[in-house]
């Protein structure tokens, strides 16, 4: 949806150009949001206080890199008030697609160095004398302005793939009834 506005600004030939990777992103998206769609009844029954333990679970490892209340990580977003701003729905879709969209200040950028070296992450601090990224749960890289080459926007979360496929449904029902309860 944020393509085709940007590509219309461009001649008819770099439209056409684009024109097949609009159409995979398109497919790509139509894919999981029929994923979500078949996702999404299958929570009834979930249950607040099982949630609560596969969110501290070794399994999710959640709290490496959210926080709720006092307890978690600093690298993601805190999710003590996220079922007052969130439906099912978005929190189905962040746990299984976390690349779908992501949080105001918690886009991820990948910065080139003129050495050619890239490192991924979240900016957590951007001055005269360069980049820090936030690459890990408890990981920084710093990058001395002097050495940076370019820094674009990722479209990669840090939150790995996947964790839909890896919870059984029920954990999954448990753990967005969790995310859910917290208002």
């Amino acid at each position: 949806a944020q393509l085709k506005p940007l590509f219309a600004k461009y001649p008819a030939e770099v439209q056409a150009a684009a024109a097949p990777l609009v159409a995979s992103l398109n497919a790509d998206l139509a894919q999981q949001n029929a994923r979500i769609d078949a996702l999404l009844p299958t929570l009834a029954g979930g249950d607040i206080n099982r949630g609560h333990l596969v969110f501290n679970s070794e399994k999710t490892a959640c709290t490496l890199c959210h926080k709720i209340g006092y307890r978690g990580g600093q690298l993601g977003p805190d999710l003590t008030s996220i079922g007052r701003i969130r439906s099912e729905r978005d929190l189905l879709e962040a746990i299984a697609y976390p690349s779908a969209t992501f949080v105001r200040g918690y886009e991820p950028f990948t910065v080139t160095t003129k050495s050619g070296e890239s490192f991924t992450g979240l900016v957590r601090e951007d001055d005269a004398s360069g980049v820090v990224l936030a690459i890990g749960p408890e990981a920084t890289q710093r990058i001395p302005r002097a050495d940076v080459a370019d820094m674009q926007p990722s479209n990669v979360s840090p939150m790995p793939p996947g964790l839909a496929a890896v919870l059984t449904r029920q954990e999954l029902a448990d753990l967005v009834a969790f995310l859910k309860s917290r208002t």
